[in-house]
């Protein structure tokens, strides 16, 4: 049985798209005060006065309202125009089963292996000189943001940082990826694979980081089939979660040993890990799949009232 729709896909795109753009505003207007009555500074200096270490704190609280304004609102506020329960159709009322937890932590950890030979596909594809260069202080820009808002010198601040930076973004980019946009592209395109597909390519391009569209690229495709199979954000929320987690880890850690932290991120595994890591992914994947149909048929019939009217 279907839930009644208020909505096309098409207009809940555009409903989405319009939501976060407001998002974006609100967001520029709490910025600027934040700025000039918090830090005392002009909105065009204001990004400079972030990164340094003294207004780490003002940087993470700006981070999250702007997350939750431009990603996690939006996707809330249009999947409830589209009609029924919108916590039951954005994925947030299901729950979890052991071992669906169980492989989705296997898939993540194994998914590090293949993000990183991507990562190492990714800087041997051939760039001219000029998009090199783009593409490098992009990447520059990028990594010295996060590492103003991944600095971390004491356990508060790291067990702080999981939290600002790792669970809440968790939450709000998949309420947007794969708990609003991806259900839109699906129906737009009626293929599960494009619509995922889709929602990855957007989901890696809206990082600014070329040097890791590919590995962001498989992250997006593998959350994507975790909330596809199971229905349940929390799932995809999870392996989000570990993913920032373990880079928040490894960044604090190199932090206390004295390292630089960037160096965390220069190794890599050999290559053949990368097709190792994929087979046990889709390996996983085909267990997911079966045990995610097997909790959907013996969970409680649809009701009335956790999908709206019904046809």
């Amino acid at each position: 049985m279907l839930f009644q729709q208020r909505l096309n896909p098409w207009s809940q795109l555009a409903l989405l798209f319009g939501f976060c753009g407001v998002g974006i505003v609100l967001s520029s207007i709490i910025t600027a005060i934040i700025g000039n009555v918090v830090l005392h500074v002009p909105l065009v200096t204001l990004a400079d006065e972030l990164m340094k270490p003294e207004n780490v704190s003002v940087d993470r609280l700006l981070q999250v309202f702007t997350t939750f304004l431009v990603m996690a609102l939006p996707a809330f506020l249009s999947t409830y125009a589209g009609g029924g329960n919108a916590m039951y159709r954005i994925g947030l009322r299901q729950r979890s089963g052991i071992m669906q937890l169980g492989i989705v932590v296997l898939m993540v950890f194994f998914g590090f292996m293949l993000g990183d030979a991507l990562s190492e596909l990714n800087r041997i594809i051939p760039l001219s000189a000029d998009l090199e260069k783009t593409f490098k202080e992009m990447e520059d820009t990028y990594s010295n943001q996060v590492m103003a808002i991944a600095s971390m010198k004491s356990f508060a601040d790291y067990f702080t940082s999981l939290i600002v930076l790792a669970i809440l973004p968790a939450i709000f980019e998949e309420m947007l990826f794969r708990g609003s946009l991806q259900q839109i592209m699906i129906g737009i395109t009626r293929n599960a694979f494009l619509g995922i597909f889709i929602t990855s390519v957007v989901f890696s391009a809206i990082h600014l980081s070329y040097y890791g569209f590919l590995p962001r690229l498989a992250l997006g495709m593998m959350l994507g089939y975790i909330f596809y199979f199971s229905k349940n954000l929390w799932l995809s929320i999870t392996a989000h979660f570990i993913q920032n987690a373990y880079t928040l880890t490894i960044l604090f850690l190199y932090s206390r040993e004295g390292k630089n932290p960037t160096d965390a991120f220069e190794e890599s595994f050999p290559w053949y890990y990368g097709i190792a890591g994929a087979v046990v992914v889709v390996s996983l994947f085909l267990i997911f799949k079966k045990e995610s149909a097997r909790k959907l048929a013996i969970e409680a019939p649809i009701t009335q009232e956790d999908h709206g009217e019904l046809v």
